[in-house]
């Protein structure tokens, strides 16, 4: 099997993880604290951060697929911490540290490594026509795979759901929530030993000898080489002006739409909708990401990129707005922008990326991509829960506790179209001014 379909089984069973849909209210449920939980998110976005520029750049020395295999590694022990993890201990919090950090190991290792891997094994000439394809199959089979991780996970979730299936088979057998709250934990063990199964299968492909040729020859250290490599793609990125924008429109728009992935369990309790049906949400927007697939390539051949960027952000924008003024249950529908807004992100700017940068530091620059989008999700996910404590510090302490929780939850919401409006303004006005032209112009150059 040839590398661009292992890369697409790798993502599936490295990203597909069944405790999604529960993401938010699983941390709770172990025994910690919203300040827990946007502390030890932040601690996750530090993690990649001082580990991912590092990790692609070994990757393009020591090769993509040593790094792609470490992944695989670092989830499995970052699933058995959490499998391990006795839920109402005191050492919830250290162990979910420590889970962290290997997530973060593992995010930073995959990657750019994965993607870079596949790309790089496509037959030079035919790139540009069979990279889409190859994202387009990856959307399709991960929207698949969501379908099922999705509403899998949030049903083995529940413990009603749990003994309800047991009662209808005729067992005596019964879980408590305690007990089941690590089902979807359990369920991640298996696809992380499948995803180490398919790094495995892997192969490097032999170097391009062409830019392998115009590149310094590195260091007899492979470690200096990285830190080399990384201060090399650095500046080609500040250099090439399409690579900077690129980077830049993914870090904000992606920080945004993850910090509604990441509160989407609260959100959706927000719109008083029962914790069972969460599952059902994911799986409805995965299958709709079936049909997005084909959409999106027939955009990317269509359309410009300012044109495609310019769909983007009016879909984060009008998530936003129904994020600050949320409806009870039916409101979900208003979300689908949001919900749907990631996969046109991330197929846009692979795709836009990966043409103009040079093979034999693509690993490098890809993880300066992975770098700046993590750095800017921690901020704006700590900035959230500072702004949602200083709302629930200003409402009466009369009310029960979770009332103000969820009412400054919801107030920290009303901000997001604010900010994300300034944002994209932004952005359109630093390429006007800096570079006299749009983002058809800059890749056009290049």
């Amino acid at each position: 099997m040839d590398n661009a379909r292992l890369f697409v089984l790798f993502r599936i069973f490295f990203n597909c993880r069944f405790y999604y849909p529960v993401y938010f209210i699983l941390f709770l449920d172990f025994g910690l604290g919203v300040d827990a939980f946007t502390t030890l998110n932040l601690v996750w976005a530090i993690a990649i951060v001082l580990l991912e520029v590092p990790s692609g750049a070994l990757a393009d020395q020591l090769g993509r697929r040593t790094l792609v295999v470490a992944a695989s590694i670092f989830m499995i022990l970052e699933m058995l911490v959490l499998c391990l993890t006795p839920v109402g201990s005191g050492l919830v919090f250290v162990l979910f540290l420590v889970n962290r950090i290997l997530s973060g190991a593992a995010e930073a290792a995959a990657s750019g490594a994965d993607e870079a891997l596949a790309y790089d094994s496509l037959p030079k000439g035919e790139r540009g026509t069979l990279w889409p394809k190859v994202m387009r199959s990856l959307m399709v089979w991960m929207s698949v795979g969501f379908v099922l991780s999705s509403a899998l996970g949030a049903a083995v979730y529940s413990s009603e759901f749990v003994n309800g299936i047991l009662a209808w088979f005729g067992s005596d057998m019964r879980f408590d929530r305690a007990t089941t709250v690590k089902f979807p934990l359990y369920l991640n063990l298996v696809t992380a030993c499948a995803a180490l199964v398919v790094s495995l299968m892997m192969k490097e492909p032999v170097p391009d000898s062409e830019e392998a040729s115009a590149e310094k020859a590195p260091p007899r250290h492979p470690l200096i080489a990285s830190f080399l490599g990384m201060g090399e793609a650095a500046r080609w990125i500040l250099r090439t002006p399409p690579a900077l924008v690129l980077v830049l429109y993914t870090l904000f728009y992606d920080s945004v739409v993850r910090l509604f992935y990441t509160v989407a369990s609260n959100v959706y309790r927000l719109l008083e909708i029962p914790e069972k049906v969460f599952g059902l949400i994911g799986a409805a927007v995965s299958l709709l990401g079936i049909v997005i697939a084909g959409v999106c390539e027939r955009m990317l051949r269509s359309w410009s990129p300012s044109a495609n960027f310019l769909f983007v952000t009016g879909l984060v924008f009008a998530g936003c707005l129904a994020l600050a003024h949320p409806v009870p249950q039916w409101g979900v529908v208003l979300l689908l922008p949001m919900l749907l807004s990631m996969r046109f992100l991330q197929y846009f700017g692979s795709h836009y990326l990966n043409a103009i940068t040079p093979s034999a530091r693509r690993a490098t620059i890809l993880s300066f991509r992975g770098l700046a989008t993590n750095i800017a999700f921690g901020i704006v996910t700590k900035a959230f829960g500072s702004l949602t404590a200083g709302i629930k510090g200003g409402l009466p302490s009369t009310m029960a506790d979770d009332e103000r929780q969820q009412t400054a939850f919801a107030g920290a919401l009303e901000w997001l179209p604010w900010y994300f409006g300034a944002i994209a303004v932004g952005l359109f006005v630093f390429v006007r001014v800096r570079y006299r032209t749009s983002l058809n112009g800059l890749i056009r150059e290049r």
